[in-house]
């Protein structure tokens, strides 16, 4: 599953790495805990905390709330313990994730991607063939200690990998598992939010540098696809970093988040980097983070964090204002467009997890946006840490895929 993300960001701690495949801030909004009327900023799913206090408080109590009582039925034809909602017909795939595994919603059936217990981040190749994600895994690392010897002690891995849409077995294509000299001495990586260019290349929020070297904050980097890590001098607030990478429509810029702090309130915020022009241009104001790009490249949907909770809003890409509140319940985030940019899915909090939800969005050539239907699309709960991702191609019971 998906590392724990908080509202708050906070220091990477010299013990994170063997303990945490998230060093800090990166908002899956809160969820309360069952029976529970106030919010929890835990950091999966939000639950908004009416006041900043409760929010950083419960923050700090990254506990188990992850588990949801879920379907995991694969009957893929309607019968018993089959999740869709009624009347639901996705065009291509919806990736989410329920229990730690993978799951495609396609057509009006549902079928699980992956068999482990330990998958999210889950983002689709643009021409959906591949599907990449980060598995983690528990290894056992060590370090000197002052005798001289080899302290052990846990790490969790991250890794990304990828799947081809239809199907066969999932692939390595960066391991988070960094060995010194000695093959005692070992650590890991953080390794989160990849997002997939036009050319196969994959940003993604990582303190890995390549060749087995590690590199202070956890910032965008860009994994090349013949292997070279790159690393754009973007501004940095130390020692928050990065997060949530977004290329735009032709891949010619990338949105990511630069966390920030002030006074104790999250003051994170989106970037846009124009790499033809190795450019940097702020985008809105502070309080945004998980920025989703329309096809079109017109709008940026993205999740607002207040003093309320976090709602998905949408943004125009030419000016950074808000030209759509598509949720005001404090209560939602991880947006993510259809392939044809018609719809708006995002997850809402429900329990001690969430709902998938969508919005169909009417965007006249001139003029804003608007919501014209809303629904939920399964009537089972899913992970509320795993921002779901939406393909064009439908992936099929047995891994085929239809356009």
């Amino acid at each position: 599953m998906s590392g724990n993300r908080s509202l708050r960001p906070r220091p990477r701690l010299s013990s994170d790495r063997a303990n945490s495949s998230r060093p800090y801030h990166a908002l899956r909004p809160p969820t309360p805990t069952r029976g529970s009327r106030g919010p929890g900023w835990r950091g999966a799913g939000p639950q908004a905390a009416p006041l900043l206090a409760a929010l950083l408080l419960a923050a700090s109590a990254l506990a188990t709330f992850w588990v949801a009582n879920l379907s995991s039925s694969r009957d893929e034809t309607g019968g018993e313990g089959a999740a869709v909602t009624e009347g639901v017909l996705v065009n291509g795939s919806i990736i989410f994730a329920r229990d730690g595994a993978l799951w495609s919603l396609s057509g009006a059936s549902i079928s699980q991607v992956s068999t482990s217990a330990t998958d999210g981040e889950p983002a689709w190749s643009r021409d959906g063939t591949w599907l990449y994600f980060i598995r983690t895994r528990n290894e056992i690392g060590g370090r000197l200690n002052a005798a001289g010897g080899v302290t052990p002690y846990r790490l969790t891995v991250p890794t990304l990998m990828r799947v081809g849409a239809r199907g066969g077995d999932a692939e390595v294509v960066l391991d988070g598992l960094l060995v010194d000299q000695n093959p005692k001495l070992n650590f890991s990586t953080f390794m989160f939010d990849p997002a997939i260019g036009v050319n196969g290349e994959v940003a993604l929020a990582t303190d890995y540098k390549g060749a087995s070297q590690l590199g202070g904050d956890v910032i965008i980097r860009v994994l090349q696809p013949d292997g070279r890590m790159l690393t754009p001098v973007l501004p940095d607030e130390a020692p928050y970093g990065h997060q949530d990478p977004a290329w735009n429509a032709d891949g010619s810029g990338l949105y990511y988040v630069q966390n920030g702090q002030e006074e104790g309130v999250s003051a994170s915020r989106i970037i846009y980097f124009d790499v033809a022009a190795d450019r940097i241009v702020r985008f809105g104001g502070k309080g945004f983070i998980e920025p989703a790009v329309s096809p079109d490249g017109r709008w940026v949907a993205a999740t607002r964090i207040d003093k309320k909770g976090s709602d998905v809003v949408i943004l125009s890409a030419a000016t950074g204002e808000i030209v759509l509140e598509v949720t005001r319940t404090g209560r939602s985030w991880s947006p993510a467009w259809s392939p044809d940019g018609g719809s708006l899915i995002f997850l809402a909090a429900r329990e001690s997890a969430a709902t998938l939800q969508q919005v169909t969005i009417s965007a006249p050539p001139s003029g804003v946006p608007s919501i014209i239907a809303s629904v939920q699309l399964l009537r089972d709960l899913v992970d509320a840490g795993v921002r779901p991702a939406w393909g064009p191609l439908s992936v099929e019971a047995g891994g085929g895929v239809t356009p």
